[in-house]
């Protein structure tokens, strides 16, 4: 199943209502015509015994909580294609569940995925909530580009049809660019590069040489605070591509300050790109393509 090209679309399902998630993960697989596999992660269980939260009465019938919530997914995803592009047999949905840590499980799993999608809902009145705090700590060790989606979001509700990506260190987001010219390009959409913080704002904009860019694209020299740029200019974007932090650290993987405020701040999905890393699903198709030719 994960030997599959193009690799799947990976989904981490936290709950019965993760619609934001679903709409995501299917667009994204019509996008690149590929799978859609569903995961929830559990507490781990402990030889035949559960806790009572980890299982649900279904139609008179004990039911583990995980194993219902799967199913609601996958009939929902399944509900969306046949809504979308019912003759797409590229569009399969396929579920697993997990036990274990739920950042360790999906960073295990993300090796052998195109993307792995997330659902989370923000702040709360006490700061951080839990799926926000593990939608951080999933992107910050994660081997594929994460998209974490926030929970009021839906396609096409807001968008203007834009990609917003920030670029910061021209050298070292190269990668990082490259999965936003993509992710534009599988949108026909246009890309705003946002050069953001810059120590002088008299910075021409043409340093990014893009002229050979399948996609319309404009760039945008701003000083201020990075995340509050990115935020203003991404605010009825499609999608808002931002690379994590580039340094290994001994304890932790901390995603970076900018980073981290955009998830928290976002009402539109943040997709977290590993600077180092980039989008290996775009390398392989470039690959495929040559070998092609």
């Amino acid at each position: 199943m994960w030997d599959m090209e193009p690799r799947k679309v990976l989904v981490a399902v936290d709950s019965v209502d993760c619609e934001a998630a679903l709409q995501y993960a299917v667009a994204e697989a019509r996008r690149r015509g590929c799978g859609i596999h569903l995961v929830h992660v559990a507490r781990p269980a402990l030889g035949h015994f559960c806790a009572l939260d980890d299982v649900c009465l279904v139609e008179g019938e004990l039911r583990l909580a995980g194993q219902v919530e799967l199913e609601a997914a996958a009939a929902r995803s399944q509900a969306l294609i046949d809504e979308q592009a019912p003759d797409d047999d590229r569009l399969s949905v396929s579920t697993e569940l997990k036990h274990g840590s739920v950042v360790t499980a999906l960073q295990s799993m993300s090796r052998h995925a195109a993307m792995l999608v997330m659902e989370h809902h923000g702040m709360g009145p006490g700061g951080e909530t839990a799926t926000l705090s593990v939608t951080a700590g999933v992107a910050a060790v994660a081997h594929c580009p994460v998209v974490a989606v926030p929970d009021g979001w839906r396609v096409g509700a807001w968008a203007d049809g834009s990609v917003v990506v920030g670029v910061e260190d021209l050298e070292r987001d190269t990668l990082v660019l490259q999965a936003a010219l993509h992710e534009a390009a599988r949108r026909h959409a246009r890309l705003r590069v946002i050069r953001a913080p810059v120590l002088d704002a008299r910075q021409p904009a043409d340093v990014l040489d893009l002229q050979d860019s399948d996609v319309p694209v404009d760039v945008v020299v701003e000083a201020g605070s990075a995340d509050q740029v990115l935020l203003r200019h991404a605010e009825n974007a499609d999608l808002l591509v931002a690379g994590r932090h580039h340094r290994r650290h001994l304890v932790g993987a901390p995603l970076g300050r900018t980073v981290r405020a955009l998830l928290r701040d976002s009402l539109v999905p943040v997709l977290v790109v590993d600077p180092v890393l980039g989008d290996r699903s775009v390398t392989a198709a470039g690959a495929a393509t040559s070998g092609r030719g």
